[in-house]
């Protein structure tokens, strides 16, 4: 009876954070959808376009990844970013122009794949920033809380430190 009943809840706790887990891609996913609708109404358009090749997602090893493409009067060709980072490794959330995660050193991989000219290349880098590009929306203080909250529900504690527009 009492290894049914802790059996019970173990899943009871692993469910409730693969819950919230759920719970953080539906915020992101949402954002970055809007975020890609809204571009072409930003005032602060400048003629980069963002979509989306891979909403976000958590993979079972618990890495939050997710991959979009950007087209941009600045250079020829197309650009798709795909960026990686283990959910345990997020440190600080913030703001400067786009939200940001950060993480312990070097935990975000980043895969730039350029084609310009016809002519593909590629770049993997290793950093601490996971760029959400999520920026067009201003004044959204209470997005950032939603995302701390969602994180800290899922057992990763997360400090909000900036939020600038």
């Amino acid at each position: 009876m009492k290894k049914k009943f802790l059996l019970l809840v173990v899943f009871g706790i692993w469910s409730a954070i693969g819950a919230q887990e759920t719970k953080i891609l539906r915020i992101l996913n949402r954002e970055l959808k809007k975020e890609v609708k809204n571009q072409f109404k930003s005032p602060n358009f400048n003629g980069d376009t963002l979509r989306i090749i891979k909403p976000f997602s958590i993979d079972i090893h618990k890495n939050l990844s997710f991959a979009v493409k950007i087209t941009s009067p600045y250079f020829t060709g197309e650009q798709i970013i795909t960026q990686q980072v283990p959910l345990n490794s997020i440190k600080k959330l913030g703001k400067d122009i786009n939200i940001i995660l950060e993480t312990e050193t070097d935990s975000v991989t980043t895969v730039y794949t350029r084609t310009a000219d016809g002519v593909p290349g590629e770049e993997r880098t290793k950093g601490n920033l996971f760029f959400l590009y999520l920026s067009n929306e201003k004044q959204n203080d209470d997005l950032g809380i939603e995302i701390q909250k969602a994180f800290e529900k899922a057992g990763i504690k997360v400090d909000k430190k900036y939020w600038y527009d």
